[in-house]
């Protein structure tokens, strides 16, 4: 069953961002395994449900591809095959300020989700990147060759950022990654949470670090990816390569790789949704006669009916010729005629309509009466 994130949270689909703030905040009180005793597990799958929901609502970008296409479109471009993990959650800094809130510092809650046993680093850092593309491109998915600049492993270590030494514990956080200075005043107690400046918030001090990489097991690299556009895909979309982030320290999972993409605005063509756009100017005697001719669209060349008594700003629409749609079909490119006025007539072309509008004048059918 698909998953409904409005729902999940309990806001209306045009919550504002503070409404769905809120509602997360009460949620996630709620389901504190510290608040469930004897229902731990409970607590932490629908703490996951709900903070899986307001990662996608709480984003500009994941939601407007979730109120379009689903819990599948947003599974697709951001979460990968597995779906939401941990690794995806990118609301630390919220969830930080709920939990000192209610329960003065985090509680082991979040040393399970949010950190490597012990408190040690967590995941590479994510790289973004802004994709220009042609309007042309978005009609068949292409490869697009990227240069990028990433952190890697680190080949004289393999990425442990140790060449063999021994690992200790460190004595100054007793191998937690983090230093907490607890200060009460009266009945209040106020606890603030660091990493611990000596291991770096890992928990550990390598005895024989590498020195390559300095002891963190990566080193900077230019790395060249190929990626997939979908086609028909939308301006400002996102896109997410899984793993091509930095690696991380130490041997901790790569970050991951967020393409934006960007369509440059074409000097013929209007894009709305699926369908194009386009302007065709033609003479009074095409418009009043009718007529054959070619037009360009975004595949190539056309040949398009122009019906006798054709009216200015009326629309012609060539099937199928517009942008595939991610959700399947094709639009449709749709030609907006203009009927061009001679600024300046010869003489043989101004005698000729002035016979025209004698004709109007005793009755006759002219170009533009209605019919």
């Amino acid at each position: 069953m698909a998953k409904d994130y409005y729902e999940t949270l309990g806001v209306q689909r045009d919550a504002s961002k503070d409404d769905i703030k809120k509602a997360y905040r009460s949620k996630a009180k709620k389901f504190h395994p510290d608040r469930n005793p004897g229902k731990a597990e409970w607590a932490r799958g629908k703490f996951k449900e709900i903070s899986e929901a307001y990662e996608v609502l709480a984003d500009e970008e994941k939601r407007k591809q979730y109120d379009r296409y689903g819990e599948a479109g947003v599974r697709d471009q951001y979460f990968g095959e597995q779906g939401f993990t941990w690794n995806d959650f990118s609301h630390r800094e919220d969830v930080d300020d709920i939990f000192s809130q209610f329960f003065g510092g985090g509680g082991g809650l979040f040393g399970d989700l949010f950190r490597n046993s012990g408190g040690r680093t967590r995941r590479g850092n994510d790289l973004r990147l802004t994709l220009e593309l042609e309007l042309e491109d978005l009609l068949e998915e292409k490869e697009k060759t990227l240069r990028i600049n990433r952190k890697k492993k680190c080949d004289e270590c393999r990425g442990t950022g140790s060449l063999g030494g021994e690992v200790k514990q460190c004595s100054r956080c007793g191998g937690r990654g983090e230093i907490r200075d607890v200060q009460r005043h009266g009945f209040q107690q106020f606890i603030r949470v660091s990493p611990c400046p000596d291991c770096r918030g890992r928990g550990e001090i390598l005895t024989d670090p590498c020195g390559e990489c300095g002891g963190i097991g990566v080193r900077d690299s230019v790395e060249t990816i190929t990626v997939k556009i979908p086609s028909g895909i939308e301006d400002g979309s996102r896109l997410r390569v899984q793993g091509k982030g930095d690696a991380g320290e130490r041997g901790t999972p790569p970050g991951n790789l967020y393409i934006y993409l960007r369509v440059k605005p074409h000097r013929q063509f209007v894009r709305e949704g699926k369908n194009i756009y386009s302007q065709l100017n033609v003479s009074m005697s095409q418009a009043a006669l009718g007529d054959n001719v070619t037009v360009k669209t975004l595949g190539g060349k056309a040949s398009v009916k122009i019906p006798p008594g054709t009216q200015p700003g009326q629309q012609l629409r060539l099937k199928g010729k517009g942008l595939p749609d991610p959700r399947g079909g094709t639009g449709d490119h749709i030609i907006l005629v203009e009927v061009e006025i001679p600024k300046k007539l010869t003489r043989e072309q101004r005698e000729l309509l002035k016979q025209f509008q004698e004709l109007e004048k005793k009755g006759k059918r002219g170009w533009f009466a209605k019919t």
